[in-house]
């Protein structure tokens, strides 16, 4: 019998009301070690609602020098995932959303527990599925966020809230790890007021703990268990810095395997299983990459891009550029050279992609030959640039067994406050502006609205 989140979570509550300031929040985080803090809502009718003030938030709010006397209720919190006390832990996974790190378990409007990712991930050991699988095989999906000792530590954390990761490593001039700093490392230093401006290897844990990429699965469950880490740092064969795994990542391989075992053993589960593996269904069609390009594919493109206009919006000066890239004539080769010459075109101009942009940009596979580039603190001009770097350099690929492979890229520029939809409308109009006057060209948008 899988647990209940009752029996798993964390009964020892830190809380706090919605009606103190900022800066006794991030006390009692400091205090109590953590990177989020539930805050209470106290209704005219006894109800209750709950928030989480998280380690997301606290950096925004650092970057934008907000005031700690500011009152809790006066920021935009994150309303916390309700969770009912006798749900299975399996159930639990159909039942939130993969960006719910913490959820509240609440009974008649009081507080009973908390229970995490990381909770569920050590209640969950099916590992005799996983003893022959390795990890390197799933790194190359997860880059690490690295900068150098000497960086300053304001732009270490800069560059962690750009790249959307809770942890930086630092490396030497040979790219070897170092240290690492994380989200309650940050949290320590905005506790204590700590000069942000000193470098980044003042303030960071040393050594490093990796592990190879060649463990399995197994292995990096028990070193994340028996570290009490939150992530893996993975190395390879000379000790440079393959990628990092999360724990939400490692419960997602896990969630996965074990609905293939729940599978090979479908004439012993309940109904309540089979209601499971229909919901797994639409789990794995929302998994986060293409499997064919190894990129991001369009539901999770489109979570980044939302995350990068609320950004965009909030600091008002920021650059956004969008690039949608198309292959000209695409499906001549699928009909010339057949499906499987096709999905190799497909990989390459993916790596070409990869190798020809910045480790901020964010590249997704938007459909068939369709492919949709981020750019973050980037103008029109600008993108303008990469996209006929990116043209030509296709353009010019030697492609096994196609003779010539050319794409037509449009470029638009995000407008403050617009929609994401009136952004797409623009550049899909630039790339058919690029393909109507005969392909293989990059089209910006029309520059009139531009500000």
């Amino acid at each position: 019998m899988m647990p209940t989140v009752e029996e798993i979570a964390v009964k020892t509550i830190v809380s706090i009301e919605i009606d103190r300031p900022l800066k006794e929040a991030i006390n009692k985080m400091a205090s109590s070690n953590l990177r989020n803090i539930v805050v209470v809502k106290n209704e005219e009718n006894n109800h209750k609602e709950f928030f989480l003030l998280t380690i997301n938030d606290l950096i925004d709010y650092k970057l934008g020098n907000t005031n700690g006397d500011i009152l809790l209720k006066d920021l935009e919190l994150t309303k916390a995932k309700v969770l009912r006390r006798d749900l299975n832990i399996l159930n639990v996974l159909n039942e939130v959303d993969t960006s719910d790190k913490y959820m509240v378990i609440v009974e008649d409007d009081e507080l009973i527990g908390v229970v995490s990712y990381t909770d569920i991930i050590n209640n969950i050991d099916p590992k005799i599925l996983m003893k022959r699988q390795t990890i390197a095989a799933l790194i190359l999906q997860y880059k690490a966020t690295t900068t150098y000792e000497n960086t300053s530590t304001i732009q270490a954390i800069r560059l962690m809230k750009d790249n959307n990761s809770d942890s930086i490593i630092i490396i030497d001039d040979e790219h070897k790890p170092i240290g690492i700093f994380t989200t309650k490392d940050f949290i320590n230093l905005i506790h204590l007021n700590s000069d942000l401006h000193k470098p980044i290897s003042l303030y960071m844990t040393k050594p490093v703990q990796t592990l190879s990429e060649y463990s399995t699965i197994s292995e990096a469950i028990d070193f994340i268990r028996d570290k009490h880490f939150k992530r893996i740092v993975v190395t390879n064969e000379t000790d440079e810095i393959t990628g990092i795994l999360t724990q939400k990542e490692l419960l997602r391989i896990i969630y996965n395997k074990w609905i293939d075992f729940i599978k090979e053993e479908g004439d012993k589960i309940s109904k309540m299983n089979e209601e499971l593996l229909s919901k797994a269904n639409k789990l794995e069609e929302k998994a986060s990459f293409d499997f064919l390009t190894k990129l991001y594919n369009r539901r999770k493109f489109n979570s980044f891009l939302e995350y990068e206009i609320s950004k965009a919006n909030r600091y008002g000066e920021q650059h956004l550029s969008l690039l949608l890239v198309d292959i000209d004539y695409f499906k001549n080769v699928n009909d010339k050279y057949g499906h499987l010459v096709g999905d190799y075109v497909l990989q390459e101009i993916s790596k070409i992609l990869t190798i020809c942009s910045r480790d901020t940009d964010i590249i997704a596979r938007w459909g068939g030959e369709e492919f949709v580039l981020m750019l973050p603190q980037t103008n029109i001009e600008q993108a303008f640039f990469v996209a006929e770097k990116l043209r030509a350099t296709i353009e010019k690929h030697k492609f096994d067994d196609v003779t010539h492979i050319t794409c037509s890229i449009g470029v638009s520029q995000f407008h403050k406050n617009e929609e994401k939809d009136t952004l797409f409308k623009r550049v899909d109009e630039a790339l058919y502006k690029a393909k109507k006057a005969g392909r293989n060209r990059v089209e910006m948008e029309h520059m009139g609205n531009i500000s």
